[in-house]
């Protein structure tokens, strides 16, 4: 058996985005994430010349500083953002050709595990596969809460673990026409997880496996 790839990308997931996605089969189909984080970018000086005819000091500025309920609300919004992320991937698992789904994975993902998530997608509708639930639902959970990363207000890292539950099958392999296991494994992953601020929106960007589980309890560091 494979690896499975979490979400972002996994993801979640990407082995981490942790979004969950199966990896049985040939090594050459497994996605490999590149994480990837933007260098800060270079501010651009500007000189404005007083008016020559003023002798006033300039008025002080009214843009208001940025406050630490504006900080918490970007960081609840972030952690909303990975769980949309996770959960988008895991339906998409289940109908991987469904446009409507696909669209749900390019709006939540970006860089990296957006390339991963629709590698994975795309490696289930060529081999017939498909994600069924199991008895046990996935799940993902926040253990440490989103923080910028220093002088970037546009990317934040959170810590998560994600639990993948659901039965991979390959439609109507079985011998009799039914649907043939690929992969039942319940794989546990707690990963670093990093999201990214575009046009107003938080997107699962990348992310890094810290730890392979044995057991959901394990989730907790």
């Amino acid at each position: 058996m494979r690896q499975r790839a979490i979400a972002i990308v996994v993801v979640v997931a990407s082995c981490l985005l942790l979004a969950a996605c199966n990896s049985s089969g040939s090594d050459s189909d497994a996605s490999t994430t590149t994480t990837t984080i933007a260098p800060p970018p270079t501010a651009v000086a500007t000189t404005t010349e007083p008016p020559a005819s003023s002798t006033e000091p300039p008025a002080p500025s009214t843009e208001a500083p940025t406050t630490t309920i504006d900080t918490e609300a970007q960081f609840a919004a972030a952690e909303q953002a990975y769980l949309d992320a996770f959960y988008a991937y895991i339906a998409a698992t289940r109908d991987p050709a469904n446009p409507d789904l696909r669209a749900e994975i390019d709006r939540l993902y970006t860089g990296p595990s957006l390339e991963s998530a629709i590698s994975q997608l795309d490696g289930f509708v060529r081999q017939n596969w498909v994600a069924r639930p199991a008895e046990e639902p996935s799940v993902a959970t926040v253990l440490v809460s989103p923080q910028f990363l220093p002088d970037r207000t546009d990317i934040v890292e959170l810590v998560a673990c994600a639990i993948n539950t659901e039965r991979i099958v390959e439609v109507g392999a079985a011998p009799d026409g039914s649907d043939a296991l690929v992969d039942d494994e319940v794989t546990v992953v707690r990963g670093l997880i990093r999201l990214e601020l575009i046009d107003g929106q938080w997107k699962a960007q990348s992310g890094e496996t810290l730890a392979t589980l044995a057991a959901p309890e394990d989730c907790e560091p």
